[in-house]
């Protein structure tokens, strides 16, 4: 009951950034998405292996319609060529109108056209011409050919005969009606046609013959090129395959050379596909399954993918929480024996020592470092009190330079009233006002290299004042780097040290060069002198000191703070450098890294 409550206590308190709601939102999600991505991954596959399914069994009942076709043309050309091989008809196309036998001879041919189609349902009538007599024999009824009831025969189907090989024609008996698929195989003497047997199908007969044979042959379609040969509609016999909108929008006008299925979505709704050429007669068979046909099936599918998502979303749920409470129960250990500190302290007992584990080991650690907090808390409270003494002391010392900077503006305007004007005096006050001033602004250490020459100027003025003719001042620093960021008040002690320590002490006229440049380690400002330099134990020493940070002596005070501020606001990498001049003198660098925006120090 304590575990639970103190969970909810840290799930009130905290809400979404306690540790408890994290793990559980971390293993829900660690759970529920590759379990998610798994049931899609299901669903997609269940749902391909249906399509692929359904595929199949549409291709299958296309080959069974195709072999069924395949197998009705066969006997059709088996039938006409059988009957081009039959004496009575031999005979009957090499004798003349007036033979006496020839009556005999047409009552055979009859009997043998009568066996034929009343065997095949769909075959209509069979024709047996003879090109010497111009005569016609069929199970309707004989007639010289220009008396013969099928007028378009002759000229459309046995005038473009020109081989020795079966013709299939699809067409309309006297282009009206019925739909004929006309098998018909010439005759030849030698290499002269002598006549002609055609075997025809009525295509609404095969239509029902195909339908009590199979029922899924709705959207089936028998094309012979660009023509519709057969289809369960009787009003597509013969039409351009343009002409019907379904297969046109099902795009099968492209060569297909192979089986294939797939699945078209045509008016809104999807169809599998299905087209299967065939050598035989140059024939396409194609079938359009709609598969609403099927949608029981996958809407079983669909909602047995539902149930077991929503099942496996409250066992992930449940198992998430479970695992989550056990997560977080060495951390509501940790939180109840820091509030119970007191009741901690026999665990620090090393006689305890084999009944600890990880959570007491973490606690241990924790305990210790109050402890250690606590004796730091008492350090920090002296550190204030003499904290509050040195700033005691740092107003008092604030006085004098705000007295100097005060006492030297009356100066100046003293000066001014009593010259009525500007004059060197006023001018010298004034740049000595201005350095005190920039020394007491500490509110931003940095500042441009542009206003920190600026300051340096204002000091090289005084010094040339009062030592007029002793020193001469060159500034090469690049244009590029004045909007740059610098330390404040950096230049201006390296020039008071070349003036002072060296060119001061010589007697003869110096000269200070002050350049700034680029360079790969960043900004470098150097102050060379030709002045009296520095003995060489003694500059090893400083150089020693510089690269330590250690304390230098009283009289190098200057570089050995500017080299600190330095290193405390950019890194130990930067800092002051010196080194001998080339000929005479000394030379102090500056290395600090390219900054043009303070707040980036900051």
């Amino acid at each position: 009951m304590k575990t639970n409550r103190n969970l909810l206590q840290a799930v009130r308190m905290y809400k979404f950034q306690s540790l408890f709601i994290k793990s559980l939102i971390l293993i829900f999600l660690l759970v529920i998405v590759p379990f998610t991505g798994l049931s899609i991954v299901m669903y997609v596959q269940m749902n391909k292996a249906i399509e692929t399914e359904i595929s199949g069994v549409n291709m299958n009942a296309l080959y069974r319609v195709k072999d069924s076709i395949d197998t009705i043309f066969k006997q059709m050309d088996h039938v006409s060529l059988e009957m081009i091989y039959q004496d009575d008809v031999g005979s009957f196309m090499l004798s003349p109108s007036d033979t006496n036998d020839l009556s005999t001879k047409m009552q055979s041919i009859h009997d043998k056209i009568s066996m034929y189609t009343r065997s095949f349902k769909y075959m209509d009538s069979i024709y047996v011409f003879s090109e010497k007599n111009t005569y016609m024999l069929s199970n309707r009824f004989d007639s010289p050919l220009t008396e013969f009831d099928d007028k378009t025969w002759y000229k459309n189907v046995y005038q473009k005969m020109d081989s020795n090989r079966t013709f299939m024609d699809l067409r309309k008996r006297n282009d009206t009606y019925p739909f004929y698929i006309s098998f018909t195989r010439p005759a030849y003497l030698y290499e002269n046609k002598i006549g002609a047997v055609t075997a025809n199908i009525d295509i609404e007969e095969l239509r029902k013959f195909l339908n009590q044979a199979d029922k899924q042959l709705e959207n089936t379609y028998i094309v012979g090129g660009d023509v519709v040969v057969y289809s369960h509609n009787r009003n597509d016999f013969m039409s351009n395959i343009r002409d019907i909108d379904l297969l046109n929008r099902a795009e099968i006008l492209t060569e297909i050379t192979s089986p294939t299925s797939s699945i078209k979505t045509i008016h809104k709704q999807k169809y599998i596909v299905s087209v299967l050429p065939s050598e035989d007669k140059n024939l396409t068979y194609i079938s359009l399954l709609p598969l609403n046909n099927y949608e029981q099936k996958m809407k079983d599918l669909r909602t047995f993918l539902y149930v077991f998502s929503a099942i496996g979303v409250i066992i992930v749920l449940v198992v998430s929480i479970l695992i989550s409470i056990k997560t977080f129960s060495p951390v509501n250990q940790i939180m109840s024996m820091i509030e119970d500190q007191e009741k901690l302290e026999p665990l620090m007992d090393s006689n305890e020592k084999s009944k600890w584990n990880e959570v007491r080991t973490i606690t241990s650690s924790i305990f210790r470092t109050l402890d250690a907090k606590k004796g730091l808390e008492q350090e920090l409270q002296l550190r204030m009190h003499s904290l509050r003494k040195a700033q005691t002391i740092a107003l008092q010392n604030q006085t004098t330079p705000h007295f100097l900077y005060n006492t030297l503006e009356t100066i100046k305007y003293l000066a001014i009233e009593l010259t009525k004007g500007h004059n060197q005096v006023s001018k010298m006050v004034t740049a000595l006002s201005d350095l005190l001033r920039r020394s007491l602004d500490t509110d931003q250490p940095l500042t441009d290299i542009r206003d920190e020459i600026q300051h340096a100027k204002q000091y090289v003025d005084i010094m040339q004042a009062r030592y007029p003719n002793k020193f001469d001042v060159i500034w090469q620093v690049q244009e590029s780097l004045l909007s740059c960021q610098i330390l404040k008040i950096s230049i201006q002690p390296l020039l008071e040290n070349a003036f002072q320590h060296g060119i001061i002490p010589t007697r003869n006229p110096g000269q200070i060069i002050i350049t700034g440049l680029r360079t790969s380690d960043g900004i470098v400002i150097t102050v060379s002198d030709n002045g009296k330099g520095m003995p060489e134990d003694q500059l090893v020493s400083l150089q020693q000191k510089l690269a330590s940070g250690v304390n230098l002596e009283e009289k190098h005070i200057g570089l050995k703070n500017l080299n600190q501020r330095i290193k405390l606001l950019f890194g130990d990498a930067y800092g002051v450098f010196i080194t001998p001049n080339l000929h005479r003198g000394l030379a102090v660098f500056i290395v600090i890294p390219e900054k043009s925006d303070s707040q980036d120090i900051e």
